[in-house]
């Protein structure tokens, strides 16, 4: 009985490891995500309104020169 005791204790040890590094992992890997999300859609946007689309920007480059 003894055995089964331990077994269960490290089944759990391991479970409670595995459960605070998965949180660890998306109380910080999320919010940076949202973030670089947030940054992209803004630049998109201050693309978009400047009438930047697609690659034109570096073909005008490539012309001028």
């Amino acid at each position: 009985m003894a055995i089964f005791n331990i077994i269960t204790f490290f089944i759990h040890a391991i479970a409670g490891a595995f459960a605070s590094m998965l949180g660890a992992v998306f109380t910080h890997l999320v919010p940076a995500l949202v973030a670089l999300a947030g940054v992209l859609g803004v630049a998109v946007v201050v693309c978009a309104s400047c009438g930047v689309g697609g690659f034109a920007l570096l073909r005008r480059g490539k012309r001028n020169r």
